[in-house]
């Protein structure tokens, strides 16, 4: 009888510590973007989409994430029909700023590492 009375509130205990923890936590949603192609599409295809031109949305991601870009292509990720730009920063760190084609907003950075292209710090 005991036991089972130790068991509730050890339970009750987490209970009152666990939920406002995950009441409290935030879920990162990805960005939606104002083109979401809603079937396979060529990638010839993706310029006839966009809403603005490859020279306004590298403004824009210069204006958001200054220094040089060494990469840059127009893509559907995510479902959002995007230009994605990797900028070398002057301390050297490579940071890719997803620019929404339709108009252009930014849609999330992320900080790539040595090698791997996997996300890391993703906004």
């Amino acid at each position: 009888m005991k036991l089972c009375k130790l068991s509730a509130l050890v339970r009750t205990a987490f209970l009152a510590v666990a939920l406002p923890v995950l009441a409290s936590a935030k879920v990162e949603k990805a960005a939606t973007g104002s083109i979401r192609p809603t079937h396979k599409i060529q990638a010839a295809d993706l310029p006839a989409l966009a809403k603005i031109s490859f020279g306004d949305a590298m403004k824009a991601a210069l204006a958001a994430l200054p220094g040089k870009i060494i990469k840059a292509e127009l893509e559907v990720e995510d479902g959002n029909l995007m230009y994605s730009f990797e900028i070398v920063r002057t301390d050297k760190t490579i940071i890719e700023v997803e620019i929404d084609a339709g108009n252009g907003q930014v849609l999330g950075t992320e900080q790539e590492t040595t090698g791997d292209e996997t996300n890391k710090g993703k906004k």
